[in-house]
């Protein structure tokens, strides 16, 4: 009889980014996360969340998180907004927003993470100028135990 994969416990929360998204204009990029070295722990899976302070988002709102995958360990693509809505391949995740005039919490669960280093870089696609402090990017992350 075969085993049943079964959850591994998850890491612990990782804030990405902070105040990288301090009074984020619309239509621009955060600059890029520190670094998250996952050569070591090769966690396969991440949840990411965003927390918003309180804003009133218009139209059809939304923040993507990109992905900067290292090339060699260090050297990482180039992280403006212009140059990644452009290239699709960077796209993490996106933030689908409400626009409730509230703080706004988004989950999303189940991404893949690259076998190495990486960084994330925000773009603000919500409207209005993100809040001067308060909003975050955080991730936990977690793997499968095919042993189960």
């Amino acid at each position: 009889m075969s085993n049943i994969g079964k959850w591994k416990a998850p890491s612990s929360v990782v804030s990405l980014l902070t105040t990288e998204l301090n009074s984020l204009a619309n239509n621009t990029a955060s600059a890029a996360s520190s670094a998250i070295a996952n050569e070591t722990n090769l966690d396969v899976y991440a949840d990411f969340w965003l927390h918003l302070a309180s804003l009133t988002p218009t139209g059809a709102p939304y923040i993507n998180l990109y992905i900067l995958e290292a090339i060699d360990g260090s050297t990482y693509p180039s992280a403006t907004g212009s140059v990644l809505r452009n290239q699709p391949q960077h796209l993490l995740c996106s933030f689908i927003l409400d626009t409730t005039a509230a703080a706004q919490d988004v989950i999303v669960r189940g991404v893949m993470l690259p076998p190495g280093s990486f960084k994330v870089v925000a773009d603000n696609q919500s409207g209005p100028t993100l809040a001067a402090s308060g909003s975050y990017v955080k991730m936990i992350t977690y793997n499968l135990d095919l042993n189960g």
